[in-house]
């Protein structure tokens, strides 16, 4: 059983499947965060290639993290079946779950956890904070910018624009979850909307504070097309059309 939350301590959550070649780097950047009380759950969710092996190495390096849990998934579930297990382990005041092939800049914890606080004071429904991201691509070459949108809670009626690593209270993430299931598509909206529904809010940054990686596995939605204009030759920020690719396991 999990205890009550910890004052000013961020859970980190990476659900992983079979992204044993990008999780040492994500991992990496949370141990680089500027923020100074962090724990970290990584829950492999059956995955079939090497990341066990890369996590456990990857936690191995010098860090300062309060603590690091690694959750075993005998099956592959689904995403949302992974953040469910994790959420069992944290016990942080604030909540990110990080997509296993992502990247975080060192200030982002920081950056957001400050806009949270401070955004609360005038609004208590205030509940997390999103950026926009810098795109790259599967080796981490910067490729473009992809750009969110303001808070408009009526958003979420027709698509997702909040990006997965947004810094979140626990409690709004308590009050949502656990999540359903027997999703498999669309689990960021999924997530969000209940969220939202709930009747928390959130504050756009309108700055790249974390990074985006495009590739094989996770091109579906306005991810192929970002690509497509890419390579059609044209470059600079690209407006994701209010929202992010959705992931399918």
């Amino acid at each position: 059983m999990k205890s009550l939350s910890s004052p000013g301590l961020l859970s980190v959550i990476i659900p992983n499947y079979n992204y044993g070649r990008f999780i040492a780097e994500t991992i990496a950047s949370v141990f680089r965060q500027d923020y100074g009380s962090i724990e970290l759950v990584v829950v492999d969710d059956g995955s079939t290639d090497h990341s066990l092996e890369a996590i456990r190495d990857a936690i191995k390096r010098p860090n300062s993290l309060s603590r690091i849990e690694v959750v075993e998934m005998p099956t592959n579930s689904g995403k949302l079946a992974a953040m469910n297990a994790g959420l069992k382990y944290c016990v942080g005041e604030y909540v990110i779950v990080l997509d296993a092939d992502d990247l975080l800049t060192d200030s982002y914890a920081s950056r957001c956890i400050h806009e949270l606080n401070e955004g609360r004071k005038e609004d208590p429904q205030l509940g997390f904070i999103y950026s926009n991201c810098q795109l790259v691509d599967e080796n981490g070459a910067d490729i473009g910018r992809g750009k969110s949108t303001a808070f408009d809670p009526s958003l979420i009626e027709r698509f997702s624009f909040i990006p997965e690593p947004a810094v979140t209270l626990m409690a709004a993430v308590m009050e949502a979850s656990p999540y359903d299931e027997t999703i498999r598509k669309g689990t960021k909206h999924h997530k969000w909307r209940r969220i939202i529904e709930n009747g928390w809010r959130g504050k756009h940054i309108a700055e790249p504070l974390f990074s985006y990686r495009m590739h094989g596995q996770n091109l579906s939605g306005i991810g192929s097309r970002v690509i497509d204009e890419i390579g059609g030759g044209h470059t600079g920020e690209r407006l994701l059309s209010g929202y992010w690719p959705t992931q399918t396991r």
